[in-house]
């Protein structure tokens, strides 16, 4: 499904077989016999999915709101956005108080969707749950080893998420990881008294690259029989792996754990192929709900970079309206929260009517929702890439995490055939993303920072509004400077700025989760 990005707490739900976790209460009473039971609450509550109505959780709501690829347009003179925009203000202005309102509900009947704090450890306690009885359960020993790499790999995900969003950057320059607070480490599903307090960032790295690194010997040895990109593998381990080096600055890990996933799958998407009826590059216009899944970059029927995807499921993607019975209409106004014009002015040659024949870079139009209106507002982006889900892990990050390693070696050492193997990768990506109707002439960019930024814009390109990777790409990049401005009734908008390193980098721990543990210190 498709990401609206003026609904900041689009629905989700938190499946209810682990909830007692938080509640330092004991597990549920009904216990797991055999693998194919194991294998359901893995499903249910180890997964970022489940069988329940909202069918799945978007892990990191805030970080597309915050983020230097959102642009706020206003309340136009609509009191109905107006509200949206008021209901956005507090993420979308850094606000550490207006944070601790969303997540508490003011002003809105469902914030669970957004305290990415209980929506994680609730799905971590899921993974602690199928660890601790996998070898009580009946079934064969390698389909255990396999499920137990998948609860592996998916706590080492889910922690490596929580640190990028609690924790300050792992090369942040002013603090140290082997000191810096990150988050609880909770490993079993037992329930004691005693309350857990927040590990060092560094611990928590070492613990993501121990699962992680344990998940992969365990799924190359025991694959199963499963080819579903919902289900943990090897090669989307790998790409963890790479990921995880590569905020630690680790270049030649990051670069090898890159070629092994490559090893295991290398194809890109071409988006060339990805034409709509009569030749264009365009998308069901409708605003419904129903929106097809065809043509996505996350369709792995017809994209087969996808090592792993979960399907956030955004049926009640127009909540905020409906609980008011408003119903938007963008014929006539632009969407509240939308991407930035800075975003898009990255692609190469944008459409200027909605059907166009498209050229060039295809992401543009594949990645985004155009709706053309009729006033001088002229063309409208309304929402964003991935689906469906626009979320996971893509061959695409194995190539561009290679190509920054390689830049930055290039960058340390002066040897240029890092530079040569950067650009042949973020080449390959770029020739799979580009309209076959107009030839790709190949980048080639001699000075180390002028490549380095161009890398950066390719990322930021690549990735729009995707697992919360441009929120945590500015925080390892050095936490730049930006600015957002913010209007509700038009003639009074004001701009709100991010200083560099600003401290609200690090989103604050909700207030009841510090209440409830008295050992948790308070992110600064």
């Amino acid at each position: 499904m498709k990401k609206i990005l003026y609904i900041l707490m689009a629905t989700v739900t938190i499946s209810s077989g682990c909830k007692k976790f938080l509640e330092e209460q004991s597990q549920d009473e009904v216990r797991p016999s055999t693998i194919q039971d194991l294998n359901s609450v893995m499903s249910a509550d180890g997964y970022p999915y489940s069988s329940t109505n909202n069918a799945s959780t978007r892990l990191n709501l805030m970080a597309d709101i915050i983020t230097d690829d959102v642009q706020c347009f206003g309340g136009q003179g609509q009191i109905n956005y107006e509200l949206v925009a008021r209901r956005g203000k507090g993420p979308y202005t850094w606000s550490s108080q207006l944070f601790e309102d969303v997540l508490s509900g003011d002003g809105l009947t469902n914030t669970s969707n957004v305290n990415s704090w209980a929506i994680i450890y609730k799905r971590i306690a899921g993974c602690n749950v199928v660890m601790n009885y996998v070898d009580k359960v009946s079934g064969s020993q390698s389909d255990k080893e396999n499920l137990k790499g998948q609860a592996l790999a998916m706590r080492g995900y889910y922690y490596f998420t929580l640190v990028n969003i609690f924790g300050k950057p792992y090369n942040d320059p002013a603090s140290k990881p082997e000191t810096s607070l990150g988050v609880p480490l909770k490993l079993s599903m037992e329930v004691g008294d005693e309350y857990l307090a927040r590990n060092t960032v560094a611990e928590v790295y070492t613990q993501v690259e121990a699962d992680l690194k344990q998940a992969v010997e365990l799924l190359k040895n025991n694959p199963g029989t499963s080819s579903s990109p919902y289900k943990m593998n090897e090669a989307a381990v790998y790409a963890l792996l790479s990921r995880v080096y590569l905020y630690q600055e680790k270049w030649d890990l990051a670069i090898e754990y890159a070629n092994k996933g490559l090893a295991k799958r290398s194809v890109l998407a071409q988006l060339s192929s990805f034409a709509a009826d009569g030749g264009y590059y365009s998308f069901n216009s409708s605003f419904a709900s129903t929106i097809p899944h065809e043509n996505r970059i996350y369709d792995a029927t017809r994209s087969k970079e996808v090592l792993w995807s979960y399907i956030p499921n955004l049926a009640s993607q127009d909540e905020w309206f409906r609980e008011s019975g408003m119903t938007p209409s963008y014929t006539l106004y632009k969407p509240v929260y939308a991407p930035s014009e800075s975003l898009m002015a990255l692609y190469e040659t944008r459409p200027t009517t909605e059907n166009a024949v498209y050229l060039a870079d295809l992401r543009a139009r594949l990645y985004f929702k155009f709706v053309s209106i009729f006033t001088s507002k002229g063309l409208v982006v309304i929402n964003c890439n991935g689906a469906p889900g626009g979320a996971g892990l893509r061959v695409a990050e194995l190539y561009l995490n290679r190509a920054e390693a390689n830049i930055r070696k290039f960058i340390s050492t002066g040897n240029a055939q890092f530079r040569l193997d950067a650009l042949k990768d973020i080449n390959a990506l770029r020739m799979s993303r580009y309209d076959i109707r107009k030839a790709y002439v190949a980048i080639d960019i001699a000075d180390p920072t002028a490549l380095l930024n161009f890398y950066k814009d390719e990322r930021r390109r690549e990735f729009p509004f995707e697992e919360g990777h441009r929120w945590f790409d500015l925080r390892r990049y050095g936490m730049p400077s930006i600015s957002h401005f913010y209007e509700e009734v038009a003639g009074t908008g004001q701009i709100y700025t991010l200083v560099q390193g600003d401290s609200r980098y690090t989103l604050p721990i909700p207030a009841a989760v510090l209440q409830r543990n008295g050992v948790l210190t308070k992110t600064p």
